[in-house]
């Protein structure tokens, strides 16, 4: 049986947070939230997975793979963020009459998926509305839930369902939406505390005698043996031994925490903590130190005091490329010229044509165009900012940027750039930059230029 994991919601709701992490992806108790949701669909017997996934797609690929580890076969399926669950099963072209669970993989629940396909199995022509912790714990079994998947949108439905043809089932458990930084923290608390879950890592003595810390490998720690601390403590981390860590703490992979103080908190990976730094019912992700209780927070420009761990490594191939394209820059300087002289002869009030976009470091940058009507040539001069490192020479557009995805890169050429304009719905522009971002960038506007060659038999044309 096939199981569509939805791990599609944009995360709006977790800011500041999800400018590191989508949903499906922000770690609890060191583990990708969708993690425990494909953990518990190989303890139910699942082996085919299709995961539904948007803007953050390349990264949840990246982190889940084709889901060997967890006995998985994990196929993925491109979509709108949070774009309904009947809209994504229409285009997935799903035969009806098959037996299929549909569950969200971007939210936490107690592992129960083996109860409720077994319960399902027994009662086949209905629909399982299932509850938990007198919640929508957004499951449901196909054919028999193709007129209720609205329950599974974001967000999530917890209205009663009235038919005759259906059957509720109360799961035992916990279920948390994670649709606020609370709920995060009171999710992450539940996981350390709870034996329902496996928490990564070896069990070390502490001075509590009902609640473990968990540590995961390759870590450097002090001597808390005589500590009240639980929790755990993620892989390739370093804490100070004049550093003290109370009650429950999780920290993250790759983190570095010198004489501090940290209680009942979160650190999330790539974090550096400074010394003489006191931390009490905090989130710390890299330079941001968030407070879930009044929902507030406060970026940090002191790195003394906390800052990303772990520095960016050199990119020797975007140097060479740099260094190619400048060598081709001037190579092409007759062409340039020509093309210039083209646009003045014909706009010549306006040749150029200027704008202000927003570079890779998300600084405000000019660019440069010539206005003319064939966008391959048009765009040439911008090349110029691939050189200085501004943009990628292949990436998605400037001009629609979603400001709240923090890991798109922006390049001079892309199939917006090079095919759409201002009346161009938003919603297509979208899923077009979607496809390309997972796309062989180099291969796919080879293809599109192609056709761009073909439709205008290599002729430059001017806008009149």
């Amino acid at each position: 049986m096939q199981a569509i994991v939805f791990a599609n919601r944009n995360g709006n709701e977790l800011a500041p947070l999800n400018q590191h992490y989508c949903p499906a992806l922000l770690p609890v108790a060191n583990k990708a939230l969708v993690e425990y949701t494909l953990e518990d669909l190989a303890a139910a017997g699942i082996t085919d997975v299709k995961m539904v996934v948007c803007h953050e797609a390349q990264n949840i690929e990246s982190k889940m793979g084709n889901g060997e580890q967890w006995g998985l076969t994990i196929n993925y399926f491109l979509s709108k963020p949070e774009e309904q669950v009947n809209s994504v099963l229409s285009r997935m072209n799903i035969d009806k009459t098959a037996q299929a669970l549909v569950v969200r993989g971007d939210m936490l629940r107690s592992p129960c998926l083996a109860r409720f396909i077994e319960f399902s199995r027994l009662m086949p022509s209905k629909f399982v509305h299932a509850k938990m912790d007198q919640r929508n714990p957004a499951m449901m079994m196909l054919p028999a839930g193709w007129k209720h998947n609205q329950l599974l949108n974001w967000p999530l439905e917890t209205t009663e369902v009235d038919h005759n043809n259906s059957v509720a089932q109360v799961l035992h458990g916990e279920c948390f939406y994670i649709d606020s930084l609370a709920a995060y923290v009171k999710a992450s608390e539940y996981v350390i505390n709870s034996q329902d879950f496996c928490v990564k890592g070896r069990v070390i003595n502490t001075n509590n005698a009902h609640q473990s810390l968990v540590v995961e490998a390759q870590c450097q720690l002090p001597d808390l043996s005589e500590t009240q601390a639980y929790g755990a403590i993620g892989e390739y981390t370093k804490v100070s031994n004049k550093a003290k860590l109370s009650q429950g703490v999780v920290v993250g992979e790759y983190c570095f925490i010198e004489d501090s103080q940290i209680q009942d908190s979160i650190i999330l990976p790539n974090t550096y903590v400074g010394p003489q730094l006191c931390v009490e019912n905090k989130i710390i992700s890299q330079d941001l130190i968030i407070d879930p209780v009044t929902n507030s927070w406060t970026k940090v420009e002191d790195q003394s005091l906390i800052a990303k761990s772990t520095q960016e490594t050199t990119n020797y191939n975007g140097i060479f490329q740099r260094a190619v394209l400048l060598t081709l820059y001037v190579l092409l300087s007759p062409l340039l010229l020509a093309l210039f002289l083209g646009s003045l002869m014909l706009k010549p009030r306006k040749p150029i044509v200027t704008e202000s976009v927003i570079n890779n470091e998300q600084q405000p940058v000019k660019a440069h165009k010539f206005n003319i009507k064939s966008p391959s040539f048009a765009l040439l001069p911008q090349v110029w900012l691939v050189i200085k490192g501004d943009l990628n020479l292949f990436g998605a557009s400037t001009k629609y940027q979603n400001k709240q995805d923090g890991n798109s890169t922006y390049g001079v050429y892309g199939p917006v750039q090079l095919n759409f304009d201002e009346n161009t719905p938003i919603e297509e522009i979208q899923m077009v930059e979607m496809e390309f971002e997972q796309s062989q960038k180099p291969l796919y506007l080879m293809s599109m230029l192609q056709k761009q060659f073909d439709k205008t038999n290599a002729a430059i044309e001017f806008k009149s």
